[in-house]
C-alpha cells in the first residue's frame, strides 16, 4: 500500500541532527508515511547516519553532486509515493502529533501534488 504522506527532507552535512530529524518522523501518531532523505553530496557522515536507521518507510537517495537545496527538494519530490508532501529540515524535527494535526484541521482543501 502507497504511504499517504511523503515526509521529504533534503540533507547536507547534518550528522549531528539528521537522526533525530528522521526519527521524529517515524514516531508520529499517524503512520501511513515514508521519510524520504535525499543527501546533497555531504561530506560528513549524513548518508551513513540515515542509512544505520533500519525502518523500511525510510528511503534514502545520495546527489552525486551538491546540487542545491531547491534541486535536492525537488528529487525529493520526484522520489516520493505519497499522495501528501510535507518537508522537514534536516537539522528539524516534528512534534509527535504534527501530521495527525495537520491532516485533520476542519475545512482545510489539501491539494496533493
Amino acid at each position: 500500500m502507497l504511504p499517504v504522506v511523503s515526509v521529504i527532507i533534503p540533507a547536507y552535512n547534518t550528522e549531528d541532527y539528521i537522526e533525530r530529524a528522521v526519527r521524529s518522523v517515524l514516531e508520529q501518531s499517524f503512520q501511513e508515511l515514508e521519510v524520504v532523505v535525499v543527501d546533497d553530496a555531504s561530506t560528513d557522515r549524513t548518508y551513513e547516519v540515515v542509512k544505520a536507521i533500519d525502518d523500511p518507510r525510510v528511503k534514502l537517495f545520495k546527489n552525486e553532486k551538491n546540487s542545491g537545496a531547491g534541486a535536492t527538494r525537488n528529487r525529493a519530490i520526484q522520489e516520493s509515493q505519497g499522495e501528501w508532501i510535507a518537508v522537514l529540515d534536516s537539522d528539524d524535527w516534528y512534534a509527535p502529533q504534527r501530521l495527525e494535526s495537520l491532516l485533520s484541521l476542519p475545512g482545510l482543501k489539501l491539494q496533493p501534488w
